[in-house]
């Protein structure tokens, strides 16, 4: 049997839920992850994340452990693992040992143990553990393979392996699998990936069409200003800042359907009808979502979640703002990702999800938390089986979801909610309705609000511009997902 030892640090998560999921059983390989954590660390949760994912059955292992073949073992927090023929057995931390579990240590195990039959794989990590233990399987004939550098959140310890020479190949995490499959084929079929949100279905993402240099006639501009300060003063919202092909399709879209031919009209029937000025308001507020939007993004902000949630320790909360959250699909979203990915140890951290509108109107269906079938047409059955019920038409969020997540009405440029540094802001179809100096603005309000190394998650038809670039490295440039710089 083959062993292969999985060394990874920060951002080592994140690399070992793809390539598990996409990891092919062929029933001569034994998978043994050394992933640094505190000694007091998170070592279930870890098991569990790498387990919803993986295509391998995944374990906590045991002080001593019979290595069986397609079989995923996570060494815990705080101890050091070696292997011996076949045996997992783990140990106190070397007094040498910087990192714990170390890479070193597992791998030259692996080395003198398995010799030509030892495999590493060095992912995501600061520092330079593994690079001794690449060595010791090269020098006994093993194979050594590091995460492509460009691709890892963090390219320290696959980049020092790769530049020490000891690393035979440089993959992306998703052709690991395959390539450990076509080196020691094998007959056992790969089962399904598991993962809280389906695996995306091919499908044409439409692109809203760019606003950029458009011109509008002095008539209709004129006639736009006037209705904005108008519904400035009876409402308190300012649309100034919005983008006025945008606010303008609406505003005709609105005539035609009072059959109103032009703009004197329009005028006559807000002074007979001033409540005209709150619809006007309402159709300027962009308040439609659903459930698991765009679900293959939502993948992707999984993944990088569960790098997240792993690294809290027990007590730390954490927090998610969810600006312009219209009628609460989203914040529930997000809600049933982080209940799925911390599973048991749910009770161990305190989940709050703001959500933030300026539509009063939509708030009060976010609360009520009662949504057609409609709004559940990306969503697994099971999921919605799990978090909701059935109220006749209708489906009514559970109890334990309404308890993470809270509403506000509340306008994004005045800042984040109150209560301290957040993990995510989920600003989503909102800003493609602004101006550029106005996303500029928010851009830096959402960097400023964020933890080191918090997460952007936008829609797919924005973008963050020059200064959103500088203050934001990219996760996943087509699914629009970011994380904050130092």
């Amino acid at each position: 049997m083959h062993v292969a030892g999985i060394g990874a640090s920060a951002g080592g998560l994140e690399a070992m839920l793809p390539m598990f999921a996409r990891m092919q059983p062929t029933g001569r390989i034994s998978y043994v992850v050394a992933q640094h954590m505190a000694h007091n660390g998170h070592s279930e949760l870890v098991a569990r994340l790498i387990s919803r994912e993986s295509t391998l059955p995944v374990m906590l292992a045991r002080e001593t452990e019979e290595l069986q073949a397609d079989t995923v073992y996570v060494i815990p927090a705080g101890r050091d693992g070696r292997v011996t023929g076949k045996t997992l057995s783990l140990h106190p931390p070397g007094s040498g040992n910087i990192s714990t579990p170390s890479v070193n240590t597992l791998f030259a195990s692996i080395a003198e143990s398995s010799r030509s039959n030892a495999i590493g794989i060095v992912l995501s990590g600061t520092g330079f553990d593994g690079v001794a233990g690449c060595r010791a399987l090269r020098a006994f004939g093993g194979l050594t393979i590091a995460q492509d550098p460009a691709e890892a959140k963090y390219d320290g310890m696959p980049g020092a392996a790769i530049g020490a020479g000891v690393v035979d190949r440089v993959l992306t995490v998703d052709r690991i699998g395959a390539v450990l499959a076509e080196i020691f084929p094998g007959t056992a079929a790969a089962a399904p990936a598991r993962s809280l949100v389906p695996k995306p279905l091919p499908t044409t993402v439409a692109q809203t069409a760019t606003e950029i240099g458009s011109s509008i006639p002095a008539a209709e501009h004129e006639e736009l200003e006037q209705l904005l300060h108008l519904v400035h003063q009876a409402t308190g919202i300012d649309f100034s800042s919005y983008k006025e092909d945008t606010l303008l399709r609406r505003l005709e879209k609105r005539k035609a359907t009072l059959g109103l031919a032009g703009s004197e009209e329009y005028r006559a029937h807000i002074r007979r009808h001033p409540d005209e000025l709150h619809t006007l308001q309402h159709l300027f507020l962009v308040s439609v979502s659903s459930f698991f939007r765009d679900r293959a993004s939502f993948l992707e902000l999984e993944h990088a979640l569960a790098g997240i949630v792993a690294a809290k320790a027990k007590g730390d909360p954490i927090r998610v703002w969810v600006p312009g959250c219209a009628s609460g699909e989203e914040s529930y979203t997000l809600a049933i990702m982080l209940a799925e990915l911390f599973g048991e140890f749910r009770n161990n951290h305190a989940i709050n999800i703001i959500g933030t509108d300026l539509n009063p109107e939509a708030l009060e269906m976010a609360r009520a938390g009662i949504y057609r079938q409609t709004a559940f047409k990306e969503t697994a059955d099971a999921v919605r089986q799990r978090y909701f019920t059935a109220r006749g038409q209708h489906f009514e969020i559970a109890q334990e979801l309404r308890e993470m997540v809270q509403f506000e009405q509340r306008d994004v440029l005045t800042g984040p909610p109150a209560g301290g540094l957040l993990d995510l802001v989920s600003c989503r179809i909102l800003l493609i309705y602004m101006k550029s100096h106005l996303q500029e603005q928010l851009i830096k309000s959402f960097h400023q609000a964020l933890r080191p190394q918090g997460l952007l998650f936008i829609g797919q038809s924005e973008s963050i511009s020059f200064i959103g670039n500088a203050l934001f490295a990219t996760v996943d440039h087509y699914h629009r997902l970011f994380r904050r710089r130092p």
